[in-house]
């Protein structure tokens, strides 16, 4: 997953490192997806201070100021980091509202947890994609003709790279086939690098599975064979690092 798909945490996430961080957001009127997204964008800004400060060495050198953190990867570094500045700032905000001195300790243990991350980080090493494919959106619908009745389908849709790098897959939809149908799934607007997209298909959410083994190309559809969903893998993480920037050195994947 990239940087730029969104949130590296979610609330539940937040909870593996403060199991009572829901009671105190809602108890101090605070929006964790509102302050998960200020997260996101403050150690977007850090890390590419510090890929504009090692330029020598990243591979896209003078081109950074163009294309920001596209091609940032979320490692398992800048998930913790994240998460950990998030409840750094939960808790810096429940103090300064009610200047209640006892989220103050949970502040400071955060802030200084956080910033022990963000060194973790950056000596870890920032992960890089030489062709970022961002998360697509979720895919269009329509139907021909099918055997099937009145069927439900979860789906999911990914885009493809040249070499076959696959971004973050959409987030799950549905669509509800009329009886007597097969449904067909469009992707539009392709970024760049796209070369073709993946298709996920499942009855439930819990059940998506590729459609797809031979990817589908840009501007074509997918129909969903008589034969119906085959069994396939599930959704992965998305992309994974090609190499790591890190304090100067390049460093390649494995």
């Amino acid at each position: 997953m990239l940087l730029t798909d969104g949130s590296p945490n979610n609330t539940e996430d937040l909870r593996i490192y403060e199991s009572a961080i829901l009671t105190v957001a809602n108890a101090e009127m605070i929006d964790l997806g509102v302050k998960l997204g200020l997260a996101t964008e403050e150690i977007a800004q850090d890390v590419l201070g510090f890929l504009l400060d090692h330029a020598g060495a990243d591979p896209h050198g003078v081109g950074r100021r163009n294309i920001g953190t596209a091609d940032v990867v979320i490692t398992r570094q800048l998930k913790r980091w994240h998460a950990l500045h998030a409840l750094e700032i939960v808790y810096r905000d429940a103090f300064n509202n009610q200047l209640n001195d006892r989220y103050q300790p949970k502040f400071l243990e955060y802030q200084k947890l956080a910033r022990n991350a963000r060194e973790q980080n950056f000596h870890f090493g920032v992960g890089l994609v030489l062709i970022p494919i961002p998360q697509a959106q979720p895919p269009a619908f329509s139907a021909v003709p099918g055997p099937f009745p009145e069927t439900t389908y979860y789906a999911r849709a990914s885009w493809l790279g040249p070499s076959g790098q696959e971004g973050e897959a959409s987030e799950m939809t549905t669509y509800d086939s009329p009886a007597g149908s097969l449904p067909v799934l469009q992707m539009t607007n392709p970024p760049p690098g796209a070369t073709g997209f993946n298709v996920y298909l499942g009855l439930t959410p819990d059940t998506l599975a590729l459609q797809t083994p031979t990817p589908v190309a840009l501007g074509q559809s997918f129909t969903l064979p008589g034969t119906g969903l085959a069994a396939g893998e599930a959704p992965g993480d998305g992309q994974m690092a090609d190499t790591y920037l890190s304090g100067g050195w390049l460093l390649q994947r494995g």
